[in-house]
Order: C-alpha cells, then sequence, then structure tokens
C-alpha cells in the first residue's frame, strides 16, 4: 500500500463503518416519527428493549463528530496542525447543537427561524430538531469522545507519512 493510500484507507473505512453503525441505531432503535429522513416503513417497530440498549442513546453524538471529522480531513488533506482544528471545530459544532437542545434556547432559536425555511428540504424541520430534542451532558462527552478517537485515527493513520506533518 503506497503512502498516499494508507491514510485514505485507514480514516475512510472507519467513517464508512461508524455510519453504517449510526444508520443502524436509526434503523433498529429509533420510532419513525422521531427521525426527520425515516419512512415508517424503515422503522425497526416497538420493542420491549432497544437493540443497541443504553449505548444506542449516544451512540450517535459519537459517531456524527467522529465520521464527519474523518470525511473532512480527507477531503481537506490537513496537515497534522491543521487536523486538530478540524476536531475542534467538529466538537464545537456539535456541543454547540447539543446545547441548542436546552427548552430555552430551544425556544428562543425555534422562535427566530425563518418562515421561508418551510419549504426547504431538512431546513423545513429546524424548529422541530430544537424543540423536540433532548439535551443529555451525556451526549457532550460522547461528542468530545468522538473528537478524541477521530483526532487519534488521524494521527495512527497518517503513521509514517511525513507529508502532512
Amino acid at each position: 500500500m503506497t503512502k498516499m493510500s494508507r491514510p485514505l484507507v485507514l480514516q475512510a473505512v472507519p467513517a464508512l463503518i461508524a455510519l453504517f453503525i449510526g444508520t443502524a441505531v436509526y434503523l433498529l432503535d429509533r420510532q419513525p416519527e422521531t427521525v426527520y429522513f425515516m419512512a415508517d416503513w424503515m422503522g425497526g417497530g416497538k420493542r420491549a428493549s432497544p437493540f443497541f440498549g443504553t449505548l444506542g442513546g449516544y451512540l450517535p453524538a459519537f459517531i456524527h463528530v467522529y465520521a464527519f471529522i474523518l470525511l473532512t480531513v480527507l477531503v481537506a488533506a490537513p496537515s497534522r496542525a491543521h487536523a486538530l482544528a478540524i476536531c475542534l471545530f467538529w466538537l464545537v459544532l456539535d456541543s454547540a447543537f447539543e446545547l441548542a437542545q436546552v427548552g430555552v434556547i430551544a425556544r428562543v432559536i425555534a422562535d427566530h427561524v425563518p418562515g421561508w425555511f418551510a419549504g426547504i428540504p431538512f431546513l423545513d424541520n429546524t424548529s422541530h430538531y430544537f424543540l423536540a430534542g433532548t439535551f443529555d451532558v451525556l451526549d457532550l462527552y460522547a461528542i468530545a469522545a468522538g473528537s478524541f478517537a477521530a483526532y487519534l485515527t488521524i494521527v495512527i493513520s497518517n503513521r509514517g507519512n511525513h507529508e502532512n506533518d
């Protein structure tokens, strides 16, 4: 394997596996009416206990930041210092979205969502995302862990590849 392909494989494969697991969490553990992009027929149905157990509640927060950091680094091909900046950017962004689900903050955001969002896919769900979302401090820990894991993945995958340092 060449030096150029090693980081690509060691970053792309974990990112794609993480996204696959994240998709499985939504399909197997979440009710379709609670997931914006999931049709009713896609849901796993009512279960006595979730397939992923308690971990399924926090896994998406970890996976989102982990996979998006790795994918951003793959596209940007930054130096190690810039990779750290990308990790910090996603850490702050995901944490901000989690904190924005706190009741008072969520209501303020929902009240200020422009009316024209209603006709645009994904943006039309903005108010609902914040109002129906649930803030959980453990999600913040999962986001931090995902950011750290992504940085470790980047460092390990770039070992011996000094072009990006």
